[in-house]
């Protein structure tokens, strides 16, 4: 893993080639099977979430990895803009590949190590609530045919 030294909120203004070649860079290093982003939604419209996604799918081009994103369903995603009145992106039925059962007890633990996340009211734990122990994937770049 890699932390890089981006100031929160402003990836986007990153020339997608810089991201990209980092993205590269770790994949070489550590010989993924693949990449993990978020939806191309960016889930919360997020301009960060959306610029290193794009970043990863143009880095994977020549390495020939699958990108597997983290989406959430459309009815969920209604639901939370309506209820928290965060610009929340879902996909519909159709464009979900993967509904999984996850365990969330790390996930809250991490969540309460970040000051932004803390209050009860962060929609960060209303979407938790909501999706209860699914987790919803899709392919953005899907593995080539007869890939184990």
């Amino acid at each position: 893993m890699a932390l890089l030294d981006y100031p929160d909120g402003r990836l986007a203004a990153v020339p997608p080639g810089e991201l990209a070649a980092h993205i590269a860079g770790l994949a070489a290093r550590y010989d993924p099977g693949g990449l993990l982003v978020f939806d191309d939604t960016g889930i919360t419209g997020h301009p960060d979430h959306q610029a290193a996604t794009q970043a990863a799918i143009r880095a994977v081009g020549p390495l020939s990895l699958p990108v597997l994103a983290w989406a959430l369903p459309a009815d969920l995603a209604d639901r939370l803009r309506a209820e928290t009145g965060q610009p929340f992106a879902g996909q519909p039925p159709g464009r979900l590949d993967f509904a999984i059962r996850v365990s969330r007890a790390r996930q809250r633990q991490a969540a309460l190590l970040h000051a932004s996340q803390v209050s009860p009211a962060a929609p960060l734990w209303r979407r938790l609530e909501l999706q209860g122990d699914m987790e919803h994937l899709r392919w953005l770049v899907p593995p080539p045919p007869g890939a184990a």
